[in-house]
C-alpha cells in the first residue's frame, strides 16, 4: 500500500474499486444463476419471497472486498482474518446451495473465529469496569472472544431476513468505522472498512426491495465476522501506545468500549431474544420462525423499505446514545440501548397483534 498518496485518494479508490467490482460480479452471478436456475427456495416461514430469486449475492460482496482490500490495506496480521473469511465464504456457498447441517456450520464458524482471535490477536482485552469486570486473563479472553465472534456471525446472519436489511445495517456500521479509523489516521483499517462498505452497496443495488438477488449466508457471515473484528480493533485503540486521536469525540477507553457495544447491539439484542424464546418453547435456537423484529414488522403491515428505515433509525439512535452517554457507567448506556430496542419491539408487537386480529375477523 502506498502511503505517499493522499489518504483521501486511497479512501475514494478503495470504496470505488470495491463498488464497481461488486456490481460487475453481482450482475454476472445474476446471469449465471438465472440461466442455470439456481434459486433460493421459499419455505413460507422465513423465506417468503417468490420463486426465481438466487441467494449467492455474497459472492459479489466478497469479490469486491477481497480485491480492493488486497490493493489498499496494509494491516498487521489481517492475513489471518482473510483466511478465516475464506472458510466462512465457502461454508456460506455450501449452505446456500445444499443447506449445511447447523452443527457443521457452527464448527466452521468457531474455527474461523478462533484463527482470527488467536493468531491475529484481535480480541476483547477488558470490559473497562462494566459488570465489575476489567482486564481478562489471556485464555479467558481468547475463549470469550471466539464465542462472542461466533455468536455475532449468527445473529448478523439472522438480520438478513428482509430485502436490504443486512446490507443497509452493515453499511451504517462500516461507514461509521471508516470515519473513526480515518479520524485516527489509521488508513489501512479505514480502507478495509470502505472496501467492504463499497462491496455491500454494490449488492444493495440489486438487493433493495424488491430484491433481484439475496446475499445469502455467503455474504452475511463474512459481513458479520469482519464487522466484529473491526469493532474490536477500534475498541482496542485506546489500549495501544498513545491511544486514539479522537480525544475530542471519544473521551476514554470506556467511551470506546460503549461505542463498540452500540455498533454490535441491535443484531445481538434481537438474536439473543429470539434464541431465548425458542429455547423456552423447547425447540432448537436455530429453527426457522418469524419471531425476529423485522418479521414482526412485516406481519404488522409495514413494507420492506419502511422496516429497513425504522431499524436503521434505531441503530443510529443507539450509536448517538453511546456518544452521549460515554462518560457514564457503561451499564447505564447498555440499559439505554436495551430500552430503545424494547420500546420499538413493544410498539411493533402491539401493532402486529392488532393487524392479526383484524385479519381473523
Amino acid at each position: 500500500m502506498n502511503f505517499d498518496l493522499s489518504p483521501y485518494l486511497l479512501y475514494l479508490a478503495s470504496f470505488a474499486a470495491s463498488l464497481l467490482i461488486s456490481v460487475y460480479s453481482v450482475k454476472k452471478i445474476l446471469f449465471i444463476t438465472t440461466r442455470r436456475k439456481i434459486y433460493d427456495i421459499p419455505d413460507k416461514i422465513r423465506k417468503i419471497h417468490g420463486d426465481g430469486i438466487p441467494s449467492l449475492g455474497g459472492i459479489g460482496i466478497f469479490t469486491g472486498y477481497l480485491v480492493a482490500a488486497a490493493f489498499f490495506m496494509y494491516q498487521k496480521n489481517w492475513n489471518f482474518a482473510i483466511a478465516s473469511s475464506m472458510i466462512l465464504f465457502f461454508t456460506g456457498i455450501y449452505d446456500d446451495l445444499a443447506n449445511m447441517r447447523p452443527t457443521k456450520k457452527l464448527l466452521a464458524q468457531l474455527i474461523a473465529s478462533f484463527i482470527a482471535v488467536h493468531f491475529a490477536d484481535i480480541r476483547i482485552y477488558s470490559f473497562y469496569g462494566a459488570f465489575g469486570i476489567n482486564e481478562l486473563p489471556y485464555w479467558i479472553s481468547i475463549a470469550f472472544t471466539t464465542l462472542a465472534c461466533t455468536l455475532f456471525i449468527n445473529v448478523f446472519n439472522f438480520v438478513d431476513g428482509i430485502d436490504g436489511l443486512a446490507g443497509y445495517t452493515a453499511v451504517i456500521y462500516l461507514l461509521l468505522l471508516a470515519g473513526l479509523f480515518a479520524a485516527m489516521s489509521d488508513t489501512s483499517l479505514a480502507c478495509i472498512s470502505l472496501s467492504l462498505a463499497g462491496a455491500t452497496i454494490g449488492l444493495l443495488i440489486y438487493n433493495t426491495a424488491p430484491a433481484k438477488i439475496y446475499m445469502g449466508d455467503t455474504g452475511s457471515m463474512v459481513l458479520g465476522f469482519t464487522i466484529f473484528l473491526l469493532v474490536l480493533l477500534f475498541g482496542q485503540s485506546y489500549s495501544e501506545p498513545g491511544g486514539v486521536q479522537l480525544a475530542g469525540i471519544i473521551h476514554s477507553p470506556q467511551g470506546a468500549f460503549l461505542l463498540s457495544v452500540a455498533i454490535l447491539f441491535y443484531p445481538v439484542y434481537d438474536g439473543v431474544r429470539v434464541f431465548i424464546l425458542r429455547i423456552s418453547k423447547g425447540i432448537s435456537p436455530f429453527n426457522a420462525d418469524r419471531t425476529h423484529l423485522h418479521y414482526y414488522m412485516l406481519d404488522a403491515g409495514i413494507s420492506h423499505p419502511a422496516a429497513v428505515a425504522l431499524i436503521s433509525a434505531a441503530n443510529i439512535l443507539i450509536i448517538f446514545l453511546a456518544w452521549l452517554l460515554q462518560d457514564q457507567n457503561a451499564i447505564i448506556g447498555i440499559l439505554a440501548f436495551a430500552l430503545v430496542e424494547t420500546i420499538l419491539l413493544a410498539a411493533i408487537y402491539r401493532l402486529r397483534q392488532s393487524k392479526l386480529k383484524q385479519t381473523l375477523q
